[in-house]
């Protein structure tokens, strides 16, 4: 535990002075928006520090988040030598956490070794076997129910728009309309039912631990905003496991399956 800590710590400075050295960069070379460039490193900052207290969503976020920095940081090195540096080191701070043992403390909810075997005792054999009997969908059935979700959301916001047009409170009404429906659409419904699109598509989501129960709201706020921030980079991991879950799945622990 402590050695984890020690070497969580050590690569968070080495990515703060990577990042100090690229917003002088950005200030000196590139006359780019300094605010902006310190406001990803506070971002990133919190993400570390959300890792640190073992939450699931945020090693996913801030490793993937951490890889495809690096890799933009590659592609624009041929600017300058030292972001290829920089990207370097990112990609390698992205996989680290996501793979070494010595943070593998930060990725595991147990609190001691002491209660790991009793909890493993009681949770793989059931449902691992029930897992077996649900079928997964596939990538473009998701996409699908994602695409018929989109124009149900879109439509009704065109709707509201064309019925407030005349309206000297426009603006505020479509802003807090957008918000209200972006905000609570999807996660509501995944929690308490299914939305449009999954129920036209015969998919629903579930708790990993069992399929057939449903998710909290805050593990579907979690996956709502993993999927959101990380968009289609999210679907990836799809392809690499036998539940087909994608990398919000991972982040809320839930999983799709569809519906018989």
């Amino acid at each position: 535990m402590k050695q984890g800590k020690t070497i969580l710590l050590l690569l968070t400075a080495i990515f703060f002075s990577t990042e100090g050295i690229l917003i002088y960069m950005v200030s000196s070379v590139y006359n780019g928006d300094v605010f902006g460039a310190g406001f990803k490193t506070c971002f990133f900052l919190l993400l570390i520090l959300l890792f640190s207290k073992k939450l699931a969503w945020a090693k996913w976020i801030l490793s993937v988040l951490l890889i495809v920095y690096g890799a933009l940081m590659l592609l624009a090195g041929t600017e300058h030598i030292v972001l290829y540096a920089i990207g370097a080191f990112d990609i390698f701070f992205g996989f680290y956490i996501h793979k070494s043992k010595a943070l593998a403390i930060f990725r595991s909810n147990q609190r001691n070794d002491e209660e790991a075997p009793m909890q493993a005792e009681t949770i793989i054999d059931t449902p691992a076997e029930e897992k077996h009997a649900f079928e997964y969908p596939q990538l473009v059935r998701r996409y699908k129910a994602l695409f018929i979700d989109f124009m149900l959301v879109f439509t009704t916001l065109i709707i509201i728009m064309l019925l407030v047009q005349d309206s000297e409170l426009r603006t505020p009404i479509m802003v807090t309309s957008a918000a209200i429906i972006c905000l609570t659409y999807e996660p509501v419904l995944t929690t308490y039912s299914r939305t449009l699109g999954q129920k036209l598509m015969r998919i629903r989501v579930g708790r990993n631990e069992n399929p057939l129960e449903k998710i909290s709201l805050l593990n579907a706020y979690a996956r709502w905003g993993t999927k959101w921030l990380l968009g289609w980079i999210s679907f990836v991991t799809i392809h690499f496991n036998p539940e087909k879950r994608a990398i919000h799945d991972l982040a809320s622990d839930s999983v799709m399956t569809i519906e018989e």
